[in-house]
């Protein structure tokens, strides 16, 4: 019985399972939300639909490195750092049975700087989505019938995403103090709450308004959740926390490793998501609505392959300050491994057999082509290689990304540019995989595998011989067998 109960403890207080279990609800709305969505909702509806979650997605580029640079730093001073400095491999392990103090005065230093930068940023964000946001969104709107209802979402989306863009700071806490295993257990049942509503707005009052008004309660009831959390954990210290005045100095040193992470995030998962808000002001409404299905659900899946590894961040973040280069290089290959079987796996699964699902439901729209999906997937799994890589070497809080991702960033657009006339839609996964192959992948390992001072082929063979092989075989199924 008190094995039992171990197992369970172990299982419900697992950063990753938790995490899993978060992203498999969210991921669940792909089974039950989307296909009501395709069935339900005109084709420029889904148009408009799946344009609202891409501007959801680049808004978190305003964030601008700040997210993942507060969640380091936060679990930094959670292992004992005295400043926010960079760590450097040193030759020396902690003794086992030390245990590094919280440096609280730190912690506390960097929520009263995170919550200055989270207020002002929110407000510039709801300015641009109401300027820029709402000039790319006329030619997806014009499409729709009922206009009205559309710009009516389209406020609604807007000011959600400011509101939950604030609510970051108490996210950021929580993760940073490397409560993601509660975290990631209450958000569940929350994104249960969210398909539970979309599911019986889609049922029973199928339209567009109304489904953003359910998306839009679950985004406020989330920013509430968790600042509760944060007065929940560490004993409640969090109710405690003194306001500190704004220094520039300490604000230099949080900035510079945020602003070469927001670049990174800008050339990466801003350009990706560009390229659809480009294809839909030039694409017909089918081919938009088909290509923005495709690039969402590629998406998901890359989110759900993260939890292996991403949940494990502020872990190795805290193991890199204490000088544990043992476990650190362990727990990041057991994390790379898994992300990669969990990506390629899904990513197979979808590529087999999505399309005949779609059909079956009587999609007004078809999935994207299979040698199309093929490109996306190769291109995103080279990114995930490269992407896991550069969150490692992050762990010594120097940050490269930026200039990693710029190269790459120029590579894709000059080579997407160069082969949209003869490729047409294809340029863009191709472009993808000129920056990702070209520079990104290898450049980012060289930097990670360096830190840890271990051997590239030791190293991956233990993290990527399987999912490669498997994606092999997949590749060689589309290319040969089925053509």
């Amino acid at each position: 019985m008190k094995n039992k109960q171990l197992n369970f403890n172990r299982i419900w207080n697992s950063t990753t399972l938790m995490t899993w279990l978060s992203y498999f609800a969210k991921s669940g709305s792909l089974l039950l939300v989307l296909p009501l969505v395709l069935k339900k909702l005109s084709t420029p509806e889904i148009a408009v639909w799946t344009f609202f979650s891409v501007i959801l997605s680049m808004a978190g580029l305003a964030d601008f490195g700040f997210r993942n640079t507060f969640v380091r730093l936060f679990a930094l001073a959670r292992g004992g750092a005295k400043d926010i400095g960079v760590f450097k491999l040193e030759k020396k392990q902690p003794a086992e049975n030390l245990k590094p103090q919280a440096n609280w005065d730190l912690i506390e230093k960097l929520y009263s700087a995170m919550e200055k930068i989270y207020l002002n940023v929110s407000v510039i964000l709801l300015v641009v989505l109401l300027s820029a946001g709402t000039f790319a969104i006329i030619t997806p709107i014009s499409h729709v019938v009922n206009k009205q209802q559309a710009w009516i979402s389209w406020a609604l989306v807007a000011a959600s995403i400011a509101y939950d863009f604030y609510g970051k700071t108490y996210s950021n806490y929580l993760e940073g103090m490397n409560e993601i295993a509660l975290s990631k257990r209450v958000e569940f049942l929350s994104k249960v709450g969210l398909i539970t509503t979309s599911f019986l707005v889609l049922v029973f009052a199928p339209t567009l308004l109304n489904l953003i008004i359910s998306n839009t309660f679950w985004m406020v009831f989330n920013v509430i959740r968790d600042y509760y959390l944060c007065r929940y954990i560490a004993d409640g210290r969090y109710k405690n926390f003194k306001k500190h005045p704004f220094e520039k100095q300490f604000f230099l040193k949080i900035w510079q490793p945020a602003w070469r992470g927001g670049i990174s995030g800008l050339m990466s998962q801003g350009l990706t998501n560009l390229s659809g808000i480009l294809y839909a002001q030039v694409g017909n409404p089918a081919a938009v609505a088909s290509y923005m299905i495709g690039l969402r659900i590629i998406t998901e899946i890359r989110n759900v392959s993260n939890a292996p590894f991403y949940s494990k961040i502020p872990l190795m973040a805290r193991l890199r300050a204490e000088g544990n280069y043992v476990k650190l290089t362990q727990v990041a290959q057991r994390g790379m491994r898994m992300a990669h079987l969990v990506y390629i796996g899904g990513a197979v699964f979808v590529g087999l057999f999505f399309n005949l699902f779609l059909t079956v439901i009587g999609s007004h729209i078809h999935f994207v082509d299979p040698k199309l999906w093929l490109m996306l997937t190769f291109a995103f799994y080279i990114h995930r290689y490269g992407a896991l890589h550069m969150q490692l070497y992050n762990t010594t809080n120097h940050i490269i990304s930026h200039i990693v991702d710029t190269v790459a960033g120029v590579i894709f657009i000059i080579m997407a540019l160069a082969l949209i006339k003869p490729m047409g839609i294809y340029a863009i996964p191709a472009g993808m995989l000129c920056g990702y192959l070209g520079f990104y992948a290898w450049y980012a390992a060289m930097h990670s595998l360096k830190s840890l001072n271990v051997n590239f082929f030791k190293f991956e063979f233990k993290v990527s011989a399987i999912p490669a092989g498997i994606f092999v075989l997949y590749t060689a199924f589309q290319l040969i067998i089925k053509t």
